[in-house]
Protein backbone atom coordinates (compact mmCIF):
# COMPACT_ATOMS: atom_id res chain seq x y z
CA UNK A 1 0.00 0.00 0.00
CA UNK A 2 3.05 2.22 1.06
CA UNK A 3 4.63 1.84 -2.66
CA UNK A 4 1.37 2.26 -4.36
CA UNK A 5 0.79 5.70 -2.42
CA UNK A 6 4.36 6.99 -3.15
CA UNK A 7 4.21 6.39 -6.80
CA UNK A 8 0.54 8.14 -6.82
CA UNK A 9 2.52 11.12 -4.77
CA UNK A 10 5.43 10.82 -7.47
CA UNK A 11 2.86 10.90 -10.47
CA UNK A 12 1.19 13.71 -9.16
CA UNK A 13 4.36 15.80 -9.19
CA UNK A 14 6.11 14.79 -12.65
CA UNK A 15 4.49 17.85 -14.74
CA UNK A 16 5.14 20.14 -11.95
CA UNK A 17 7.90 23.16 -12.72
CA UNK A 18 9.73 24.91 -10.26
CA UNK A 19 11.28 27.84 -12.90
CA UNK A 20 7.35 29.60 -12.13
CA UNK A 21 9.60 33.50 -12.38
CA UNK A 22 8.94 36.28 -14.83
CA UNK A 23 11.93 37.24 -17.43
CA UNK A 24 14.97 36.05 -19.04
CA UNK A 25 16.73 33.37 -17.00
CA UNK A 26 20.07 34.19 -15.56
CA UNK A 27 23.49 33.06 -17.17
CA UNK A 28 25.87 34.34 -14.03
CA UNK A 29 26.82 37.26 -15.87
CA UNK A 30 28.15 40.43 -13.88
CA UNK A 31 24.85 42.08 -12.25
CA UNK A 32 22.50 38.56 -12.68
CA UNK A 33 20.14 37.51 -9.90
CA UNK A 34 21.98 34.71 -7.67
CA UNK A 35 21.44 32.87 -4.50
CA UNK A 36 24.48 31.84 -4.17
CA UNK A 37 28.64 32.09 -5.38
CA UNK A 38 27.49 29.05 -7.79
CA UNK A 39 24.99 30.76 -9.51
CA UNK A 40 27.83 33.37 -10.69
CA UNK A 41 31.06 33.09 -13.11
CA UNK A 42 32.79 35.36 -10.86
CA UNK A 43 31.82 33.11 -7.81
CA UNK A 44 30.41 36.41 -5.97
CA UNK A 45 26.97 36.22 -4.81
CA UNK A 46 26.04 39.41 -2.76
CA UNK A 47 22.97 40.28 -0.82
CA UNK A 48 21.69 44.16 -0.94
CA UNK A 49 19.83 43.95 2.22
CA UNK A 50 18.68 47.42 1.62
CA UNK A 51 17.70 47.08 -2.36
CA UNK A 52 15.75 43.62 -1.31
CA UNK A 53 17.75 41.79 -3.93
CA UNK A 54 21.26 39.36 -4.38
CA UNK A 55 23.82 39.47 -7.89
CA UNK A 56 26.51 38.36 -9.13
CA UNK A 57 29.33 41.04 -8.58
CA UNK A 58 33.02 41.67 -8.61
CA UNK A 59 35.87 43.21 -6.52
CA UNK A 60 36.52 46.90 -7.82
CA UNK A 61 38.45 49.70 -6.45
CA UNK A 62 39.48 52.90 -7.70
CA UNK A 63 41.69 52.09 -10.03
CA UNK A 64 39.93 49.09 -11.24
CA UNK A 65 36.19 50.36 -11.58
CA UNK A 66 32.85 48.94 -12.31
CA UNK A 67 31.52 47.96 -15.54
CA UNK A 68 28.38 49.21 -16.89
CA UNK A 69 25.23 47.60 -16.62
CA UNK A 70 23.32 48.10 -19.40
CA UNK A 71 24.35 51.55 -20.02
CA UNK A 72 24.21 52.67 -16.44
CA UNK A 73 26.64 53.21 -14.26
CA UNK A 74 27.40 50.64 -11.67
CA UNK A 75 28.81 51.53 -8.30
CA UNK A 76 31.75 50.66 -6.20
CA UNK A 77 30.47 50.43 -2.60
CA UNK A 78 32.49 50.71 0.18
CA UNK A 79 33.20 47.11 0.54
CA UNK A 80 34.92 47.70 -2.65
CA UNK A 81 32.48 45.30 -4.49
CA UNK A 82 30.57 46.43 -7.62
CA UNK A 83 26.54 47.27 -6.73
CA UNK A 84 24.28 47.36 -9.87
CA UNK A 85 23.01 50.27 -11.11
CA UNK A 86 19.36 48.43 -11.13
CA UNK A 87 17.91 45.51 -9.90
CA UNK A 88 18.45 42.50 -11.92
CA UNK A 89 15.89 41.45 -13.68
CA UNK A 90 16.81 38.08 -14.67
CA UNK A 91 15.16 34.56 -12.61
CA UNK A 92 17.46 31.77 -11.20
CA UNK A 93 16.59 27.98 -12.33
CA UNK A 94 16.75 25.73 -9.40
Amino acid sequence: MRILLALVVVAGCAGDSTDTGKGPVCTGVLYDNCNSEHDCASGDCHTYNAEGYNACTQACSATVPCPDQNGMAATCNNMGICKPATAPDCRVLP
